[in-house]
Order: structure tokens, then C-alpha cells, then sequence
């Protein structure tokens, strides 16, 4: 499922012109420069081929941003105990206590890639919150194992500790894996726009201003020493 995104583009003539970035795909309303707000004849600065490298431009960045947002999704999981399950087999897995291939819960994404953001989001929630996570993960992990089959479904003493634990965690997860797809789209959107700087630079200087702000602007990683005392 494509997720639908809707921007404004604050052109030169300060008219806004919303771009659906969305699984439909994306259907460029024509570009206007100068100070024309009505239809009318098209001007110099209209030119077909400016027009043609506007649209060309917005199909293929729609199709960059469509693919990242659904390749860089955060972990999915239903239950507390599921992403117990991820937490445990990642942690074990980056501290070589297991062998075999990685754990995977990221398809989308390459194992190196995905062993990363795992890595860089535990650095950071241990940074924050002074919190060892095979300390947290161990006695959650007994509790669950110590269950007896027939037993209550629901257990809500476990997802209270569960709660005090990884609620931090789960923020951090989800910002690391935007920053690591907003370097991947400014990467990407680079090679696309790079061509176009000397056809059309106003398109280019447009789209890049839409990039540059929130969701898809870089921002600085968390540094290592944030750190609770």
C-alpha cells in the first residue's frame, strides 16, 4: 500500500500548487512562473520544454519518495511480545552471541541495511536512557516462557513492565529509520535533479525546497553522548 502524501509547492510567483505523492501516482498541475494566476497564452517563461522537464521531474521524484517510504518502514509487530521476539534474536545477533544467518524483520530492506538500523537505534535508546537491553529483554523473556498453556490470554501485569522498558525504544526506532530514508531519497533525488540544473534550475531549486522541509529534511544524528545520568 502506497502511503498518500500531500505537498504544496510555493512557487516564485507565490502560488502554492499541490503534488499528490501518493499510490495513484502523480498528476503535475502545469507550473507557472512570473505573475500570471489565469489561464492564458503561454509566455516566454512557459516554454513546452520547461513544462516538460517540471513534469518529468515531479514523476520521477513521486516514484523515489512512493518506493522509499514503503521500503523504510518501521518494525511491524502486533504484539508486546512480538517485538520482545525481534529485540531478543537483533541483540543476540549483534552482540555474536548466535550464530546463523541475521534475524530478519525488515524485509524490505538489505540485511546490512537493516542490521544498522537496529544497531544505530539501540546505541540510542542505551544513550538516553541509560538502560542495558539484554538486562530489560531477559527477566520479560522468562516471564513469557514461565507461562502455562491454558493460562489467561491477556496479561496485563507483563505489558505494564513490558511498557516501562521499551516505550522509549519505540520513538527512536521509528525516527532512525525516517533519517536513514530521507538520506536515501536526497541521495536518490541528487542523481534525478542533477541533470535538469541548467534546463529548468527554478524546477529544481522548487523541488529541492520541498525536500529540504519536513517529512523528507536531513537532520543531524542523535549524538553518542546524549545521555541520562
Amino acid at each position: 500500500m502506497r502511503i498518500r502524501v500531500l505537498f504544496a509547492f510555493q512557487l516564485a510567483a507565490g502560488i502554492s500548487l499541490p503534488w499528490l505523492f501518493g499510490c495513484g501516482g502523480l498528476e503535475p498541475p502545469p507550473v507557472q512562473r512570473g505573475n500570471r494566476s489565469s489561464p492564458g497564452p503561454t509566455t516566454p517563461q512557459e516554454s513546452p520544454a520547461v513544462s516538460r522537464a517540471s513534469q518529468e521531474l515531479g514523476g520521477r521524484l513521486n516514484t523515489l519518495i512512493n518506493d522509499a517510504t514503503v521500503r523504510f518502514q518501521p518494525l511491524d509487530y502486533e504484539y508486546d511480545e512480538d517485538l520482545l521476539q525481534i529485540l531478543d534474536r537483533a541483540e543476540a545477533y549483534l552482540a555474536g552471541k548466535s550464530t546463523g544467518p541475521a534475524p530478519r524483520s525488515m524485509p524490505r530492506l538489505s540485511e546490512g541495511e537493516e542490521m544498522d538500523h537496529l544497531r544505530e537505534t539501540f546505541r540510542r535508546w542505551t544513550a538516553r536512557t541509560g538502560k542495558h537491553l539484554r538486562a530489560e529483554i531477559d527477566p520479560l523473556k522468562a516471564e513469557v516462557a514461565a507461562r502455562k498453556p491454558g493460562g489467561p490470554a491477556f496479561h496485563p501485569d507483563f505489558h505494564k513492565r513490558f511498557s516501562v522498558s521499551f516505550d522509549d525504544l519505540i520513538p527512536i526506532e521509528v525516527a532512525e529509520i525516517r533519517e536513514r530514508r530521507n538520506r536515501y531519497i536526497h541521495e536518490q533525488a541528487n542523481a534525478i535533479l542533477n541533470p535538469y540544473r541548467e534546463k529548468d534550475p527554478d524546477a529544481v531549486r522548487e523541488f529541492e525546497q520541498v525536500l529540504n522541509q519536513p517529512p523528507y529534511n536531513l537532520t543531524n544524528p542523535e549524538p553518542a553522548a546524549d545521555k541520562k545520568s
